[in-house]
């Protein structure tokens, strides 16, 4: 009876932790250093998006999968807060949003007059630039991401 009960207990801990370490190893953190600015005023704004839908200008209101903000020093920002993130396919958005009001500053005729940038350093003809440009997989523990804002 004890005997039962012992395998028992050791099989159920064995499914556990099987359990546990494939959970983990579906997900990593991602570090993200963003270069470029001209200053150390203001903040980064990032935003990591997990789709094409999600990733569009033209959803509203807009909808990251996590989004946040960070202070620049040296001319450089690093964030590390992607933590935990399913292993899949992302694109991030980011811009240096220096006045603090918390949305890109656009001029009279939509260009912007913050520096920004995109995974992959994705440049767009006319406007932000496709997700198909900005996207990438993440499927590693320990990611790094760099992105030079312009």
């Amino acid at each position: 009876m004890i005997l039962a009960l012992m395998i028992l207990v050791l099989s159920i801990a064995t499914l556990y932790s099987q359990d546990v370490s494939d959970d983990i190893k579906d997900a990593g953190n991602l570090t993200v250093t963003v270069s470029g600015f001209e200053n150390d005023k203001g903040q980064l704004r990032i935003a990591l998006f997990n789709s094409e839908e999600t990733y569009s200008d033209k959803v509203e209101p807009i909808k990251p999968f996590i989004n946040g903000y960070t202070n620049i020093k040296d001319k450089k920002a690093i964030w590390r807060v992607f933590e935990n993130i399913p292993f899949g396919e992302y694109a991030i958005k980011c811009y240096h949003d220096e006045n603090g009001n918390n949305k890109m500053d656009k001029n009279f005729l939509g260009i912007p007059e913050e520096s920004y940038g995109f995974s992959n350093n994705a440049k767009g003809s006319f406007g932000m630039p496709d997700y198909e440009k900005a996207k990438f997989i993440f499927n590693t523990e320990m990611g790094n991401i760099k992105i030079r804002v312009e």
